[in-house]
């Protein structure tokens, strides 16, 4: 028996194993959200939408007379009930808990409603006024506190990932966030995953945030980024 789903991403042979690869549409490609799927599970799973676009597969749906063909979409996740994910936790009873937004230097520059609010590489809804451009660093759950800084305190070329690679790469093309694209990097695996030395700085690189590796379109490794990165 096989699972199908509407996602759009493919199952590829590469070197005599099956892995993942980014969908035909590079527009709603969804292989960075599937990418830790074990590999050895790959044969039980078809992804009938892998090799269609968008516009195709809604070409279809109106040509079947389904009402889905002129739905809008969503541009979250479709938990959240069309809102970001700071309504959502605020409608299941996360309370506000305000706290200092401070620079650097430990100045304090505002206030916040919560730390859970922000995400490295966030600019909007700071609440700070300043001379240049601030974003969110990072959060600091133990003092409630969010670091703001210039765009330039973002840039990382190394990150640690704690995951694994499912073939052997010395190099590869990173994607450390859905939206932005992947890097060439040097990899390193390590007794828990993998350590990327990237070609150029990414920003707003976060704990938690998954990494992908790709050989061309082929999923080759894949974790989750661990603090310290």
């Amino acid at each position: 028996r096989t699972l199908a789903t509407g996602h759009y991403a493919r199952i590829v042979d590469h070197r005599g194993r099956l892995l993942l690869a980014r969908g035909a549409d590079a527009r709603k490609d969804q292989s960075y959200m599937l990418a830790r799927l074990e590999p050895g599970l790959l044969d039980r799973i078809e992804f009938p939408l892998g090799q269609s676009s968008k516009d195709d597969v809604r070409a279809e749906a109106r040509a079947a007379g389904l009402a889905v063909a002129s739905r809008a979409e969503s541009q979250e996740a479709c938990f959240l009930a069309g809102g970001d994910y700071r309504d959502f936790l605020v409608r299941h009873g996360l309370d506000a808990a305000p706290g200092p937004v401070v620079g650097e230097d430990g100045a304090q520059l505002g206030r916040h409603e919560g730390v859970w609010r922000f995400t490295p590489g966030q600019r909007r809804g700071l609440g700070v006024a300043a001379s240049e451009p601030l974003y969110a660093l990072r959060t600091e759950p133990d003092t409630n506190t969010v670091v703001v800084g210039p765009r330039e305190s973002l840039a990382k070329r190394e990150v640690s990932v704690r995951g694994r690679l499912f073939v052997a790469v010395e190099r590869a093309d990173a994607k450390l966030r859905y939206r932005s694209p992947a890097i060439p990097a040097a990899v390193e695996e390590t007794a828990s995953g993998f350590r990327l030395q990237l070609d150029e700085p990414a920003y707003g690189v976060a704990p938690g945030q998954a990494a992908v590796l790709y050989d061309d379109d082929v999923v080759v490794g894949a974790g989750l980024i661990v603090p310290g990165a």
